[in-house]
């Protein structure tokens, strides 16, 4: 569901307002959005992408976190996961920045994902990886920032989803574990 705005919105009046909702909901400037639930498959990669990042990444210098809002451009967006310089206050209820972050595809938002999002995340200072994981067939693709905008990377089918500004590369098996998406075995 999209809600047009009669008049404009400012970041602040949508996230005041958001904060009394008992859904979650995204803000593209002119319309607010309404956030549905995700399939199985999408929460369970999630979840996996989390625990990957949680499990490999310093504690004291990384953030990990799911499903938490972040402003950039007079929008405000959900990333499935984002890693950020950390750790993150306790009490932060939207980001401002972050180094990396994850958006699972679905027929319903891969256009955005894939679009309006990207667009958004550029102009996230700190911004490194945007990394969009499809849901329905074991890949990932990785966009890096460098000087002359984003660079893509062929899409990772293989085994490993490489995260240089991390400093590591995430097992694509690992991501996929518990859903019913075909996992390759290594050669």
């Amino acid at each position: 569901m999209a809600v047009i705005l009669r008049e404009p919105w400012t970041i602040e009046r949508f996230l005041s307002w958001e904060d009394r909702q008992e859904t979650r909901h995204e803000f593209d400037g002119t319309r607010i959005l309404e956030m549905t639930g995700g399939s199985r498959a999408h929460q369970r990669i999630v979840l996996n992408l989390a625990h990957l990042l949680m499990s490999r990444l310093d504690a004291t210098r990384f953030d990990v976190l799911q499903e938490m809002r972040i402003a950039s451009g007079g929008k405000v967006r959900y990333p499935d996961v984002a890693v950020c310089h950390g750790p993150v206050p306790d009490g932060t209820k939207t980001l401002q920045d972050a180094l990396v972050l994850f958006e699972v595809l679905s027929p319903d938002t891969a256009v955005t994902d894939r679009g309006e999002k990207r667009a958004d995340y550029a102009g996230l200072p700190g911004l490194r990886h945007y990394v969009l994981v499809e849901q329905d067939q074991r890949a990932a693709v990785v966009l890096t920032r460098t000087a002359e905008g984003w660079t893509e990377a062929p899409p990772a089918t293989g085994s490993e989803v490489a995260l240089p500004a991390l400093g590591l590369t995430l097992d694509l098996n690992a991501i996929y574990a518990g859903t019913a998406v075909p996992v390759q075995r290594r050669a």
